[in-house]
């Protein structure tokens, strides 16, 4: 049963990466004239995904973590909310927020591979370590934002790191799950 919840975990770990890669690859290809729509349609994902979680509080025991996803869903339906108001200003705040995004997931991976790769002896961890190093520069980079200043430019680069971190990711999950046979 345990083992078979880790599997499905694993999974779904895998499927949200190869979403996000996808949406990497629609910022890159997408053209100037067609980011009002994308950007519409990122604000009503947002807001479907809020009533999703809101949804599954509601059927939940309300445990601590049922709290903790309630108070997620609502930020992620205030951002949705955001994004479908002030539409011209998101694509700047995309870049703050997933730049930011990146360091605190750049930060939690090495901390992962220096505690966990490392001590288990897995002689990838280095590897790992130099992954973690690249998205923590990538984060610092979206933040200081010192090359684009036009929203095509900033959507491709949003869009390439966004491929880079769901590579990355996979290639995590990959090498530091623990369990072969799941």
């Amino acid at each position: 049963m345990l083992f078979q919840e880790l599997g499905k975990m694993k999974r779904s770990w895998i499927m949200i990466s190869l979403i996000l890669i996808a949406f990497g690859i629609v910022m890159i290809l997408c053209p100037v004239r067609y980011m009002g729509m994308m950007i519409s349609a990122l604000g009503y994902v947002l807001l479907v995904l809020a009533s999703v979680l809101c949804l599954n509080y509601l059927s939940s025991q309300r445990s601590l973590m049922d709290n903790v996803a309630l108070a997620a869903a609502l930020f992620i339906g205030i951002l949705g909310l955001f994004v479908l108001v002030y539409r011209r200003d998101v694509l700047p705040t995309l870049g703050l927020l997933f730049g930011l995004f990146l360091i605190f997931e750049g930060l939690s991976d090495l901390f992962s591979a220096f505690v966990y790769a490392r001590r288990a002896g897995q002689g990838a961890w280095w590897f790992l370590a130099i992954l973690s190093i690249i998205t923590i520069a990538f984060g610092v980079i979206l933040l200081i934002n010192p090359w684009w200043e036009t929203p095509f430019a900033l959507k491709r680069v949003i869009g390439g790191m966004l491929l880079f971190a769901s590579a990355a990711s996979i290639i995590r999950t990959k090498i530091t799950w623990p369990f072969k046979s799941v």
